[in-house]
């Protein structure tokens, strides 16, 4: 196994249980009407890459909106779950990969690559991999849509005893990716996470903190530019 598989492993293996899915399933209405759908309007769903699909709960919202959707996750669990889930949609085809790359899809052949609440816990050198291989596999006017991390304080240090798990990132470095893949950024929000009602620690039996987080999260909304005539 290479570095970046190893590290790709180091924030995969912990998203494997099912209990994990099912209560995020449960609150992924609000986070979607409040915080994705009004940064979605006007991408383009014909063929959508969803990167850590998990159990399918995002797979279940964009599969309202999307002509075809590659789900791809590192978890041989999640790939057979989402498959069972889906296999009546022909829609929806799934992928594992290796947690860093989307080998097995062509280049120019997503207009939309999106993925929530999984790069927040990703490697910072995973996160800059994924950013290469989304810039390859979308096509020219093709949109991102990204929830990463804007924890800045635990470079170096194990995701898992950082706040909400956050890994190392910054809206800064992210918005530094994105760039040197040819990307330009529409629009980068940083956004709060309250660590006061934390549905998840309870569950990996964690101590809920007793103040909100401000500001450790950021959804990065960016472009493919189009080929010009």
């Amino acid at each position: 196994m290479n570095t970046l598989s190893a590290l790709a492993r180091r924030s995969g293996d912990p998203f494997k249980e099912p209990i994990y899915f099912n209560t995020a399933e449960r609150v992924m209405g609000r986070q979607w009407d409040h915080y994705i759908w009004p940064r979605l309007q006007g991408c383009d769903f014909s063929t959508v890459v969803e990167l850590a699909c998990g159990h399918g709960r995002n797979t279940a919202r964009l599969a309202r909106l999307a002509k075809k959707i590659i789900a791809v996750d590192i978890n041989s669990e999640c790939v057979d779950y989402v498959r069972a889930r889906f296999a009546a949609d022909p829609r929806v085809s799934v992928l594992q990969n290796d947690g860093a790359s989307l080998a097995g899809i062509p280049d120019a052949a997503a207009t939309l690559v999106y993925c929530w609440d999984a790069m927040v816990h990703f490697e910072p050198e995973v996160v800059e991999a994924y950013v290469h291989e989304i810039a390859r596999v979308l096509a020219p006017g093709g949109r991102g849509f990204i929830h990463h991390s804007n924890w800045t304080a635990g470079k170096g240090r194990d995701f898992q005893t950082q706040p909400n798990w956050r890994n190392y990132m910054s809206k800064e470095e992210f918005g530094r990716f994105l760039r040197d893949a040819g990307l330009a950024v529409l629009r980068q929000d940083v956004v709060p996470w309250d660590a006061s009602k934390p549905w998840w620690k309870t569950l990996w039996g964690l101590r809920p903190s007793k103040r909100p987080m401000p500001g450790i999260d950021c959804i990065s909304l960016f472009e493919k530019p189009a080929l010009r005539s």
